[in-house]
């Protein structure tokens, strides 16, 4: 038991949780589009995943689908040489 609750604990530790999820639309061709009044960036997956079936009821001829976004931040260096 100990040994799973290990390698439960090892394998989420480096899970990076996306940031930004972006709904996609695609038109009756697969051409991606946009449509106005359609919000299509959220940061929680659930609230996202609601809109696209709130989306797919109203806008039949179209297409949705869902993308996650994993902001990376690079972290400033800065290198100083000692004076001596």
């Amino acid at each position: 038991m100990a040994v799973l609750g290990i390698l439960w604990y090892c394998s989420t530790k480096y899970y990076v949780k996306p940031n930004q999820y972006t709904i996609m639309i695609y038109d009756i061709f697969g051409k991606g589009i946009k449509i106005d009044g359609v919000r299509t960036n959220f940061k929680i997956k659930e609230v996202a995943q609601s809109h696209i079936s709130e989306y797919k009821n109203r806008f039949q001829h179209y297409s949705f689908s869902m993308k996650e976004e994993i902001q990376t931040k690079t972290k400033l260096r800065i290198l100083k040489k000692n004076q001596r």
